[in-house]
């Protein structure tokens, strides 16, 4: 039986655990970065569709200049120049039978920036624009941390106290919450929508640009963190998982592999989804969680279509009165928008009551709406589709939720908790997951560093 006693084994090989991995190897310790799937990303990952040969990512995802670990961690591993950054915030809104809107922030600092888009936004009356300050003002005044009304409330009764239209919500709020949060208005936390916000509306104007990948998951966020890891002598392995931990009592002294191998690190970091803590722990309160059965999972439907027509223009939309949310064209963003066949992404969050249907009639939805929002979309056939369910893609941020969100320290002395449904303040989202890992490994290499 092989055995071998790296400083730190990271279980889990998702964003949280590869930003992990990286941190700890570019300071000097040597890790051993372990996934049971065949494939590094978790929850975030791209393969190849075999009829067109286009990069196919499991769940669209947009980034933003908000983001700061998540392009820390892109200059890190040599991948920042596959994303593009917009200049200035610029999100297009279609709806059926209408002109489509631009909702675009001007070249000041922030927040004028954005209460300057906010203002010419045409889909709304005047006096419509006019109640949006009241959310800035909100904004300026809270702090969602801190604002005991502010986490007990859901957005849409935090949106009601504002006296915010049913237009604003409809043109505005709601899509930004349900994109961002991945739930409906009515479950979601205002406490959580009040931090996404202020995130990307104050500070840096550049927090609110849209960074968009130009690549698929896997090229942009994945590939590089494993080549960094190995160059700097970190060890990966895929398709393994963990057979027995060793009787932990206060700390972790050996855990056993699949293949046999035994490892015996001096800290061990879980970076597994909430819903894999019971399989990896048989008793989480073992380790401090006893508070599992809070964390439900919210899903997310993306549904990739190709046509013999090229009818969208934009990169991407956000959909009005629509089951569909958002659409993206991968033609237009993959650099090849008259080329061959056009490929668009249409994405459904909080997908409660359409990820049961069968893929067939969520594919006839999906045409059905673009044939509502793109007339000419009616002469273009679908050659090829595919759909993609994220049953368990995020956690639902439901009210409350955050007292139950751990820290990376456990009961456990040399075992940590990274991953996106841990106290990061955020949602689940890419930046959540990797400014856990970030933090992770810093707190697990104080930890090594105090027993020398």
């Amino acid at each position: 039986m092989s055995s071998s006693s790296p400083d730190v084994l990271i279980i889990g090989g998702g964003l949280a655990g590869l930003s992990a991995a990286v941190e700890l190897t570019s300071r000097g310790h040597s890790i051993l970065l372990l996934e049971q799937k065949q494939h590094f990303g978790g929850r975030t990952y791209s393969f190849i569709h075999p009829e067109t040969g286009d990069e196919v990512d499991n769940g669209q995802h947009l980034m933003m200049g908000c983001y700061h670990s998540t392009l820390k961690y892109l200059e890190t591993i040599g991948r920042i120049s596959l994303v593009e950054v917009q200049s200035n915030l610029s999100i297009v809104f279609r709806e059926s039978n209408k002109s489509p809107s631009l909702f675009q922030t001007v070249p000041l600092p922030a927040p004028l920036n954005v209460l300057v888009g906010l203002l010419r936004l045409q889909s709304l009356s005047f006096s419509h624009r006019l109640a949006m300050l009241r959310v800035g003002i909100e904004l300026v005044l809270r702090n969602p941390e801190k604002n005991k009304h502010l986490q007990s409330i859901t957005v849409a009764e935090w949106l009601e106290e504002l006296k915010q239209p049913e237009e604003n919500r409809k043109y505005l709020w709601d899509i930004i919450a349900i994109g961002a949060l991945n739930d409906s208005t009515d479950r979601i936390s205002a406490a959580l929508f009040v931090k996404v916000l202020k995130s990307a509306f104050f500070g840096s104007r550049f927090n609110s640009s849209m960074v968009i990948p130009k690549k698929g998951l896997s090229t942009v966020l994945i590939d590089g963190a494993v080549s960094y890891v190995q160059k700097r002598g970190g060890r990966v392995l895929k398709n393994n998982s963990i057979k027995q931990i060793s009787d932990i009592v206060s700390s972790i002294s050996s855990v056993e592999l699949e293949s046999g191998e035994v490892i015996t690190p001096k800290a061990v970091i879980s970076a597994v989804p909430y819903f894999d803590i019971p399989r990896l722990f048989k008793d989480p309160g073992s380790i401090g969680l006893t508070d599992m059965d809070q964390f439900i999972s919210s899903p997310i439907i993306t549904i990739h279509l190709w046509f013999d027509a090229h009818f969208m223009q934009e990169q991407f939309v956000a959909m009005i009165d629509s089951p569909i949310h958002w659409v993206f064209n991968k033609s237009k963003i993959y650099g090849r928008e008259d080329e061959g066949l056009m490929y668009l992404a249409l994405v459904v969050s909080g997908a409660h009551d359409l990820v049961e249907k069968e893929k067939d009639e969520l594919v006839n939805i999906a045409h059905h709406e673009l044939k509502r929002f793109y007339p000419s979309a009616s002469v273009a056939k679908v050659i090829h589709s595919l759909v993609i369910k994220e049953k368990r893609a995020t956690f639902s941020p439901k009210v409350g939720l955050e007292q139950f969100r751990p820290q990376h320290k456990t009961t456990v002395q040399n075992l940590f908790l990274a991953g996106d449904w841990t106290d990061t303040k955020l949602p689940a989202t890419i930046e959540g997951a990797v400014q856990s890992g970030y933090g992770c490994a810093d707190t697990a290499d104080k930890f090594i560093k105090s027993k020398r």
